[in-house]
């Protein structure tokens, strides 16, 4: 090569060198860079630090980015960054990708569809190994791992998480309350997962799992969670469905009670251009379900299929309160369906049960029920907190407990004690606790209120 050449040729290979260095990505977007601001994003006090880190590492779909975000998200202490790792996580692990990327070139459509189908089935394997080999079965790692699973899996896969929480092992179980509740944390993305749990078998045979899922849904308050409680209405039974009643009548303004179908209908039409009512992401679930449908006791509509009615029989309520309480408590008896299970705790210086389990609101059985009832003859002090105690010991959905005078004898006295015992006790039980004052003075009126709103229940005030 001529001596004179050699410089061009120099300065050709330093331009190329230079032009590729300019065309390499940035540091910042390779792995190892996504790696290390994960590991320092886990020693950071900063959760927004923490799920900046997670979506830099949702762009490398490989085992170790999976690790590292179980490691930075859901082993974090704060809820916000366990539910945005959950979010990755089910993120990377669908089988999604974006159509417009491939408009007009249907087999690199297929291919590319075929790769992430490949690589989504390599990231749910992997979230099942490290699901397998979690100790803790409701610690935040399984209950992430299983939502994001629940989330992503394609629905009617025989091997999926779905199929192996159908069953009856107790771990299994706890696994199940776990995602439900970190589900209803997750807004929109938690809707897909609570939908896949309402169709286990334990939805339907345990009341505490099917209200606390129902509940997660509308906590959710997102147009698709309504879509959700809407489909499962047709479904539901007792209070569960009294929930969802009313839930949306609390929303819509307008009274369809429990028809499914009306609600149905409603949706249609306004579901597409459908606005929550300002304050509506911090109301209140109602308990009860406004309108006509099932039978009353004191104003408060009867949904339950398992029913507890407590009645308070102290010295305090002789007269024309104890001859009311009896007759609307014999009137709500005698309009039972006969698929409800009941019975009656009586309650002065103790409790008294009618029966020691609940009984079919058969003619006999309301007739029995009836005569017990007025059978009884006030007397005594007040032990309130024993006789929620008996009322709670019964398999029950609902507890309807009458007083008129705030407790003064029991095993616990206290208003605000035995609200908090009651509540805690019921936590994960989640029964409806409905609370009737007969002309109460305003220290009944503020517990029976209180004990109303612990426990997903109504208080009704009766004057006279």
């Amino acid at each position: 090569m001529p001596l004179l050449l050699r410089p061009i040729v120099w300065l050709i290979a330093v331009l190329a060198l230079a032009s590729v260095t300019l065309a390499a990505p940035p540091q910042s977007d390779s792995f190892a860079s996504a790696k290390r601001a994960a590991q320092q994003a886990a020693r950071s006090t900063h959760s927004a630090k923490r799920r900046e880190a997670l979506e830099a590492l949702a762009r490398f779909p490989s085992d170790e980015a999976l690790d590292l975000i179980v490691q930075v998200g859901l082993k974090a202490k704060d809820d916000e960054t366990r539910s945005a790792a959950r979010k990755v996580l089910a993120r990377m692990a669908a089988e999604q990708i974006d159509d417009a990327d491939n408009a007009g070139a249907p087999r690199a459509a297929e291919d590319e569809q075929a790769a992430a189908a490949e690589s989504a089935a390599g990231i749910r394997q992997h979230l099942h190994d490290l699901l397998d080999r979690e100790r803790t079965p409701a610690g935040p790692v399984a209950v992430g791992l299983a939502t994001a699973l629940l989330a992503a899996e394609p629905a009617g896969d025989a091997k999926s998480l779905l199929t192996t929480l159908d069953g009856s092992d107790s771990q299994a179980l706890v696994l199940c309350w776990g995602i439900a509740t970190a589900a209803a944390a997750d807004g929109a993305e938690g809707v897909p997962v609570l939908v896949a749990l309402s169709t286990l078998r334990v939805f339907s045979d345990d009341f505490s799992f099917r209200r606390g899922v129902v509940r997660g849904l509308i906590a959710i308050h997102q147009p698709d969670s309504v879509v959700a409680l809407i489909a499962l209405l047709q479904t539901l039974r007792g209070e569960v469905r009294a929930d969802v009643a009313g839930y949306l009548e609390a929303i819509s303004g307008v009274k369809k009670g429990i028809d499914a179908d009306a609600w149905q209908a409603w949706w249609g039409e306004s579901g597409a251009g459908f606005r929550f009512p300002p304050g509506m992401a911090t109301y209140p679930v109602p308990t009860v379900a406004p309108g006509e449908a099932g039978n009353a006791y004191y104003q408060i509509p009867v949904y339950a299929e398992r029913i507890v009615f407590v009645i308070d029989t102290s010295a305090s309520m002789a007269g024309e309160r104890m001859e009311t309480a009896k007759r609307e408590l014999v009137s709500a008896i005698h309009t039972l369906s006969p698929d409800t299970l009941f019975t009656v705790v009586a309650f002065s210086d103790a409790p008294h049960g009618w029966q020691p389990r609940l009984v079919e609101a058969s003619d006999d059985s309301k007739r029995a029920a009836a005569a017990f009832v007025r059978a009884l003859v006030p007397a005594g002090k007040t032990a309130s907190f024993d006789a929620l105690d008996a009322a709670f010991r019964y398999d029950a959905e609902a507890i309807f407990f009458l007083s008129d005078g705030a407790p003064t004898t029991g095993r616990i006295v206290d208003p605000g004690q035995i609200v908090r015992f009651v509540a805690e006790a019921n936590k994960n039980r989640r029964l409806s606790l409905h609370t009737i004052g007969i002309m109460p003075e305003a220290g009944l009126a503020t517990f029976l209120q209180a004990l109303a709103a612990a426990n997903h229940g109504a208080y009704r005030h009766v004057a006279d």
